[in-house]
């Protein structure tokens, strides 16, 4: 608890540094007259999105389920995506279009400005990514986070090379030709947020994990003979849940509820899957003799 604890006020910081740079880059793009700032503005709003979803789905991980909601309320961060996906989209387009008319009629541009608001925006960024890794390594949740703002930083990489090709030809036209293509990199995050929180909402079987290797981990567990009807899908974006029916061997019948426990166990350490729901049978039993562990 320590940890989430800790992992909590990391990210509260993580959420005010990237909002900070949100505002230079807004308050920077509108004095500059840079449509690359506001374009990377807009990318750094799928970032604080992700900080937020994830500093929520941490502090939603440590509530207990209610009658109510009995998985709790990890789909409320799967709805969020959903909609922030949408809402991007439109951005991206109004972006696309604005380059369009920037690259037709460019405007002038105050490149040095530019290029220096943009250097603070890429050390702020490489501070968050800086920080974020090694909580990457070790929680799926904050990796989705931590890529959203390591893609952010290569675009503020691409303003601080648009903003010094400015300064050094004088031409502008490097301005709506970077924002077009920090619009591409938005379009593509925002359609793989919707795409994989569709999958969640449609119960697909995540991606990292495969059907066949679970199998046969199961079926390694001493007694089990064979394994039917598994399925596996997520809660949230890293809360995985399984159910599934086992058949066992007669002489192991007695030592049901202690094979259901080793699996459990397993699929816990192996593949992350926390909720799980298996009813094991037996060929030989005396009928009724199916039990229930969940």
């Amino acid at each position: 608890m320590i940890q989430r604890d800790a992992l909590q006020r990391k990210f509260r910081i993580f959420i005010i540094l990237s909002f900070f740079i949100l505002l230079l880059e807004v308050g920077g793009g509108v004095f500059t007259n840079s449509l690359a700032l506001l374009s990377d503005a807009g990318h750094i709003v799928i970032d604080l999105l992700a900080l937020v979803l994830a500093y929520f789905a941490i502090r939603l991980s440590k509530k207990r389920s209610t009658d109510k909601y009995s998985f709790g309320y990890y789909r409320a961060e799967v709805l969020s995506a959903i909609i922030n996906g949408f809402v991007l989209i439109f951005v991206t387009v109004y972006i696309f279009y604005q380059s369009y008319v920037r690259f037709l009629t460019p405007r002038a541009i105050k490149g040095p400005e530019m290029f220096a608001i943009s250097i603070i925006g890429l050390l702020a960024n490489l501070y968050v990514v800086m920080k974020m890794q090694s909580y990457g390594r070790e929680n799926l949740n904050v990796r989705g986070a931590y890529l959203h703002v390591l893609s952010d930083t290569l675009s503020s990489v691409g303003v601080v090379i648009a903003g010094g090709l400015i300064i050094v030809t004088g031409n502008s036209i490097f301005d709506p030709i970077l924002s077009a293509m920090i619009g591409l990199f938005i379009l593509s995050s925002s359609f793989r947020l919707i795409k994989e929180s569709t999958q969640i909402l449609m119960e697909a079987t995540p991606a990292k994990l495969e059907l066949g290797k679970i199998t046969e981990d199961m079926q390694k567990i001493n007694g089990v003979r064979e394994v039917h009807d598994l399925h596996v899908w997520s809660i949230a974006s890293d809360v995985y849940a399984l159910s599934s029916h086992i058949l066992i061997n007669a002489q192991n019948a007695p030592s049901m509820n202690a094979i259901i426990a080793e699996i459990n166990e397993m699929l816990k350490s192996r593949h992350n899957i926390t909720h799980t729901v298996i009813q094991s049978e037996c060929e030989s039993c005396a009928e009724g003799g199916n039990i229930h562990n969940h």
